[in-house]
C-alpha cells in the first residue's frame, strides 16, 4: 500500500511516455507525492464509510488520472462529481436486488421440485450460478457504461472535446456473449474478448476539435523504466480507464 502511490505514477508514466498521436507523445506529469491523497487517502475513507465514498473515490482516481495526463506539452483536463457516480452505483444497487428478488423465488421453487429427483441435483448448484452471473452481469454493464460516459463526457482538452455514448442495453449481450465465449474455451477467447470491447467503446467515442489548438512536442520527456509496470503485473494492480 505504502509503496502504491509510486507504482501507480511509474505506471502511467511508462505507458503514456511510450504512446504517441500524430508524432507527438503523450506524458503524464504526476509526482508520487500528488498520488498519496487519491491511493491511500481515499481507499481510507472508503474503508471507514464502509463503501459509502466509494463513488467519490471512483471520480476522484478518474479525474487525477486524465488530469494529469498531457498531449506534447499541453495538459488536458477533467470535471468529475463524486454525487453523479454515486447515483449510478446507487441505481445500480436497487437493479441489483430488484433482479435477485424474482431470481430468489424462481430458484426456491426449482429447488423444491428438484429435490425428490437425484439425477438433477447437478441443477442445485449451477442454476444459482448462473442466475446469480446474469444479475451481475447486468448490472457491471450498467455501471461501466454510466461511468465510462460520465468519464468521457467529463474531460476535455485545450480546443478538444470527448464524447461517449456507450449503452447499457447494448453492453449486456456484449458481456454476455464475452463471457459464455470465455466459459466454454477454458480462457482461451480472452483476447478476442477484450478487443470485441475495446471495438465497441470506441465504435461510441468522438473527439472533436473545437478549437484548433496547437499542439507542441515536449522536448524534456525522460524515458521511464518499465519497472512500475511490471510490478503492477505481478501485484495485479489495473490502472486502466
Amino acid at each position: 500500500m505504502l509503496e502504491l502511490p509510486w507504482l501507480v505514477v511509474r505506471t502511467l508514466a511508462f505507458n503514456a511516455r511510450n504512446s504517441a498521436w500524430r508524432g507527438l507523445r503523450f506524458d503524464f506529469e504526476a509526482t508520487p507525492r500528488e498520488a498519496v491523497p487519491v491511493f491511500l487517502g481515499m481507499p481510507l475513507l472508503v474503508a471507514v464509510t464502509g463503501g459509502i465514498a466509494y463513488a467519490w473515490f471512483a471520480a476522484r482516481y478518474k479525474s487525477f488520472v486524465i488530469a494529469y495526463h498531457a498531449l506534447g506539452t499541453t495538459r488536458f483536463g477533467c470535471d468529475l462529481r463524486g454525487m453523479d457516480f454515486f447515483k449510478v452505483y446507487l441505481l445500480a444497487g436497487l437493479i441489483l436486488i430488484a433482479l435477485l428478488m424474482p431470481f430468489g423465488l424462481v430458484m426456491n421453487a426449482m429447488m423444491k421440485g428438484l429435490q425428490m429427483q437425484e439425477s438433477f441435483e447437478w441443477l442445485q448448484f449451477m442454476i444459482p450460478a448462473a442466475l446469480m452471473y446474469l444479475a451481475y452481469v447486468t448490472v457491471y454493464a450498467y455501471v461501466r457504461a454510466r461511468t465510462l460516459n460520465l468519464q468521457w463526457n467529463g474531460a476535455s482538452g485545450p480546443g478538444l472535446r470527448f464524447t461517449s455514448t456507450l449503452k447499457a442495453r447494448e453492453m449486456i449481450p456484449l458481456y454476455l456473449g464475452n463471457l459464455l465465449a470465455i466459459a466454454a474455451t477454458a480462457g482461451l477467447m480472452i483476447p478476442w474478448a477484450v478487443i470485441r470491447t475495446l471495438r465497441y467503446r470506441l465504435a461510441h467515442f468522438t473527439v472533436t476539435d473545437v478549437g484548433g489548438e496547437i499542439y507542441t512536442a515536449n522536448p524534456a520527456l525522460e524515458r521511464v523504466g518499465a519497472t512500475g509496470q511490471e510490478f503492477g503485473d505481478i501485484f495485479n494492480v489495473d490502472l486502466g480507464l
